[in-house]
C-alpha cells in the first residue's frame, strides 16, 4: 500500500468516526480532501489513487449527479455531497460508482435493521438516530481501495 493510499484509508476512517460520532462531516476533512484531491491533479494529471485525470474529473461529476438531486429533496446533508465530490477527485469514476453503491447497500441494510428494530423492539429512535449516508460512502471507499489491491 503507497503512503497516498494509506492517507486515503485514514481520512475515510476520520470521516466515518466523525459522521458516526457527530452527524456530521467537518468541512476540514471533505473541503481539505477537495483541494489536496484538486491540487494533486493539477500538478500529477492524475487522481490519488491512480485515475486519468479525466476519469477524475468524470467522477466529480457523477458525485454531483448522484447527491444534489438527493440534498434538494432533503434526503441527503450538505456533507454527503462534499464528501462523494472528495471521493470522485481522489479516486475517479470507478471508485465513486464503487462507493456509492457498497454504500448505499449499507445504508439500505441499516434502514431495513432500523425497521426490524421498530417493528420487533417496541421502541422508536429519532431519525437522526440513523446510521450516516457519509459513514456508509466512507466504507465504500475503503472497499474500493481494498477490491482494487
Amino acid at each position: 500500500m503507497t503512503v497516498i493510499e494509506m492517507a486515503v484509508v485514514a481520512w475515510c476512517l476520520g470521516v466515518l468516526v466523525s459522521d458516526l460520532a457527530r452527524r456530521r462531516i467537518p468541512n476540514l476533512l471533505s473541503f481539505g480532501a477537495i483541494a489536496l484531491a484538486g491540487g494533486y491533479l493539477l500538478v500529477t494529471g492524475q487522481a490519488m489513487l491512480g485515475a486519468d485525470w479525466q476519469s477524475a474529473l468524470m467522477g466529480a461529476g457523477i458525485a454531483l449527479l448522484l447527491t444534489v438531486p438527493a440534498y434538494l429533496a432533503g434526503m441527503l446533508g450538505a456533507g454527503d455531497v462534499k464528501l462523494l465530490l472528495a471521493i470522485g477527485l481522489i479516486g475517479g469514476w470507478y471508485v465513486t460508482l464503487y462507493a456509492f453503491v457498497v454504500g448505499a447497500l449499507i445504508a439500505g441494510a441499516a434502514s431495513v435493521g432500523y425497521l426490524l428494530f421498530i417493528h420487533y423492539g417496541g421502541a422508536a429512535i429519532s431519525a437522526k438516530k440513523w446510521m450516516p449516508f457519509g459513514s456508509a460512502l466512507s466504507i465504500g471507499l475503503l472497499f474500493a481501495i481494498g477490491v482494487d489491491r
